[in-house]
């Protein structure tokens, strides 16, 4: 049918998603997140096939993955990452880690609180939380624009600073919510020398952003 290939280029099932990527794709932003907060024992919880792991057992920490794909396990063990599958309750007794990572994870749960309050009880420090940011919807639509996370067929939740803030509340002591990734102003513009100049501008703070694609979260799990 016309226009199948562009459906599968825009919408996107992340259940399949990553049993192609190769294993050095991160997001740099996730990793400076995770070093300015992780302690050295880390739980990478929904860790797909590893690919943070890995990078960051390459940084120093001791890291161990966890999720409920067993195909995406699979490929992680054979790179290497001591992971595991989640059948009914993750299998490792309380406050195993320094921190557990819920990187790009809450958004595909149905319900998130009885996987927020398993990673609060297997750690020691803190819980690190990351999910796509949802605010700004009736300003973007003005512009004919969407956030890209609005393709994942697979998401059922969608946050923003507030609502993602209530939610951890109800499950840890403190929590601290942010706005991060923010988007390029002119990075619809045409030219590449705009665009390119619009992220000089960004990332020296000389324009800042009208709009953030992600939320950062740091829970308390003492």
């Amino acid at each position: 049918m016309i226009g199948d290939d562009i459906r599968s280029r825009v919408f996107r099932d992340t259940t399949r998603l990553y049993l192609d990527y190769p294993s050095h794709i991160v997001a740099p932003p996730l990793i400076r997140f995770a070093r300015a907060h992780a302690g050295k024992c880390i739980l990478d919880l929904g860790c797909a096939t590893g690919n943070y792991c890995l990078h960051l057992q390459g940084l120093g920490y001791a890291v161990r993955g966890a999720d409920v794909n067993a195909e995406y396990v699979e490929i992680a063990r054979k790179r290497g990452v001591d992971a595991v599958v989640i059948e009914n309750a993750v299998p490792f007794p309380d406050k195993s880690f320094d921190t557990v990572l819920l990187f790009e994870v809450v958004e595909h749960l149905a319900d998130p609180v009885p996987v927020l309050r398993e990673a609060h009880r297997l750690a020691r420090k803190n819980v690190l939380i990351t999910t796509p940011h949802s605010g700004d919807i009736d300003s973007l639509r003005e512009q004919g624009l969407l956030y890209e996370h609005f393709a994942d067929m697979d998401h059922r939740n969608f946050f923003t600073q507030e609502s993602l803030e209530e939610l951890l509340k109800g499950v840890f002591p403190s929590v601290r919510v942010w706005k991060g990734n923010g988007l390029n102003p002119l990075g619809l513009f045409p030219l590449r020398p705009v665009r390119f100049l619009g992220k000089v501008c960004a990332r020296l703070h000389i324009i800042p952003p009208a709009f953030y694609f992600r939320l950062y979260a740091v829970a308390d799990a003492s």
